[in-house]
């Protein structure tokens, strides 16, 4: 499970970067920017959720930390589209 942990931290701080006080004095972060953050969250979310289904799918029996991942994965997912909506939309 630690290569899906590159994808996460790279999404988290492009996250940060987009939406830094800095970046909230700039007129607005481009959408382009947004969409990619959010993509990438989405992308870590998806993976961690796949691979936890294939696990199952093999009689395999998830631990408490993989679980946990799982809805960290899904937290940040939403954070990060309700930051991306506040930052991107007019």
């Amino acid at each position: 499970m630690m290569p899906l942990r590159l994808p996460s931290i790279a999404a988290g701080a492009l996250v940060v970067l987009v939406l830094s006080p800095i970046a909230h004095a700039a007129p607005l972060a481009t959408r382009d920017v947004c969409t990619t953050a959010t993509a990438a969250a989405d992308n870590d979310y998806n993976a961690l959720k796949k691979d936890l289904q294939r696990r199952i799918a093999d009689d395999g029996h998830p631990d408490k930390s993989e679980l946990q991942a799982l809805q960290d994965a899904d937290a940040k997912r939403v954070i990060t589209a309700s930051q991306a909506q506040r930052a991107c939309e007019p």
